[in-house]
Protein backbone atom coordinates (compact mmCIF):
# COMPACT_ATOMS: atom_id res chain seq x y z
CA UNK A 1 0.00 0.00 0.00
CA UNK A 2 1.36 3.40 -0.95
CA UNK A 3 0.31 6.49 0.98
CA UNK A 4 -1.03 9.20 -1.33
CA UNK A 5 1.22 12.16 -2.17
CA UNK A 6 -1.01 14.64 -0.31
CA UNK A 7 -0.57 12.67 2.93
CA UNK A 8 3.22 12.60 2.56
CA UNK A 9 3.14 16.33 1.81
CA UNK A 10 1.18 16.99 5.02
CA UNK A 11 3.77 14.96 6.93
CA UNK A 12 6.52 17.11 5.43
CA UNK A 13 4.80 20.18 6.86
CA UNK A 14 4.77 18.82 10.43
CA UNK A 15 6.91 20.68 12.91
CA UNK A 16 8.49 19.90 16.23
CA UNK A 17 9.11 16.18 15.63
CA UNK A 18 12.19 14.40 16.95
CA UNK A 19 15.30 14.43 14.73
CA UNK A 20 14.43 11.05 13.24
CA UNK A 21 11.21 9.08 13.59
CA UNK A 22 10.05 5.70 12.29
CA UNK A 23 6.36 4.86 12.25
CA UNK A 24 5.55 1.21 11.47
CA UNK A 25 2.21 0.33 9.87
CA UNK A 26 1.15 -3.30 10.34
CA UNK A 27 -1.69 -4.55 8.17
CA UNK A 28 -3.25 -8.04 8.41
CA UNK A 29 -2.63 -8.83 4.74
CA UNK A 30 1.14 -8.59 5.28
CA UNK A 31 1.59 -5.36 3.30
CA UNK A 32 3.52 -3.79 6.19
CA UNK A 33 5.36 -0.54 5.63
CA UNK A 34 6.95 2.21 7.65
CA UNK A 35 7.49 5.93 7.35
CA UNK A 36 10.96 7.34 7.88
CA UNK A 37 10.56 10.96 8.94
CA UNK A 38 13.64 13.18 9.38
CA UNK A 39 14.40 16.86 9.75
CA UNK A 40 15.91 18.36 6.62
CA UNK A 41 19.64 19.05 6.86
CA UNK A 42 20.56 22.29 8.48
CA UNK A 43 17.55 22.29 10.79
CA UNK A 44 19.44 20.70 13.72
CA UNK A 45 20.65 24.10 14.88
CA UNK A 46 17.14 25.48 15.44
CA UNK A 47 15.97 25.96 19.02
CA UNK A 48 13.51 23.56 20.62
CA UNK A 49 9.96 24.34 19.49
CA UNK A 50 11.04 26.13 16.29
CA UNK A 51 9.20 25.07 13.16
CA UNK A 52 11.21 23.07 10.62
CA UNK A 53 10.48 21.27 7.39
CA UNK A 54 10.90 17.50 7.40
CA UNK A 55 11.36 14.75 4.85
CA UNK A 56 9.03 11.76 4.87
CA UNK A 57 9.45 8.63 2.81
CA UNK A 58 7.59 5.33 2.82
CA UNK A 59 9.50 2.03 2.87
CA UNK A 60 8.01 -1.45 2.40
CA UNK A 61 8.52 -4.07 5.10
CA UNK A 62 9.37 -3.84 8.78
CA UNK A 63 11.59 -1.26 10.45
CA UNK A 64 14.55 -2.54 12.48
CA UNK A 65 13.33 -0.32 15.31
CA UNK A 66 10.38 2.04 15.33
CA UNK A 67 9.22 4.86 17.57
CA UNK A 68 5.57 3.97 17.03
CA UNK A 69 3.82 0.82 15.78
CA UNK A 70 0.30 1.21 14.39
CA UNK A 71 -1.86 -1.86 13.76
CA UNK A 72 -5.11 -1.53 11.82
CA UNK A 73 -7.10 -3.15 9.06
CA UNK A 74 -6.56 -2.20 5.45
CA UNK A 75 -10.13 -0.82 5.33
CA UNK A 76 -9.51 1.41 8.37
CA UNK A 77 -6.37 2.81 6.75
CA UNK A 78 -8.25 3.42 3.48
CA UNK A 79 -11.09 5.21 5.32
CA UNK A 80 -8.61 7.43 7.18
CA UNK A 81 -6.62 8.28 4.05
CA UNK A 82 -9.85 8.88 2.12
CA UNK A 83 -11.10 11.32 4.74
CA UNK A 84 -14.12 9.18 5.70
CA UNK A 85 -12.84 8.38 9.19
CA UNK A 86 -10.97 10.54 11.69
CA UNK A 87 -7.80 8.83 12.93
CA UNK A 88 -8.49 10.14 16.43
CA UNK A 89 -11.97 8.55 16.31
CA UNK A 90 -10.46 5.29 15.04
CA UNK A 91 -8.07 5.27 18.02
CA UNK A 92 -10.96 5.81 20.42
CA UNK A 93 -12.98 3.01 18.80
CA UNK A 94 -10.03 0.63 19.04
CA UNK A 95 -9.77 0.28 15.27
CA UNK A 96 -6.13 1.36 15.55
CA UNK A 97 -3.86 -0.22 18.13
CA UNK A 98 -0.51 1.33 18.88
CA UNK A 99 2.61 0.71 20.91
CA UNK A 100 5.34 3.25 21.45
CA UNK A 101 5.37 7.04 21.61
CA UNK A 102 1.92 8.24 22.72
CA UNK A 103 2.59 11.92 21.88
CA UNK A 104 3.65 10.95 18.36
CA UNK A 105 0.49 8.87 17.95
CA UNK A 106 -1.62 11.88 19.00
CA UNK A 107 0.24 14.22 16.62
CA UNK A 108 -0.28 11.86 13.70
CA UNK A 109 -3.94 11.36 14.55
CA UNK A 110 -4.44 15.11 14.29
CA UNK A 111 -3.19 14.99 10.68
CA UNK A 112 -6.03 12.71 9.63
CA UNK A 113 -9.34 14.41 10.36
CA UNK A 114 -12.54 13.86 8.43
CA UNK A 115 -12.94 16.35 5.57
Amino acid sequence: MQLPAHILERLRQLTCLPQSTRVQFRLPDGSDFYLQVQRKSGSESLAEGDCVAIEAKQVEGLAASSDLDLEMSYDTLQDIIGGRLSARHAFLLGDIRYTGNRELAAALADLFAVH
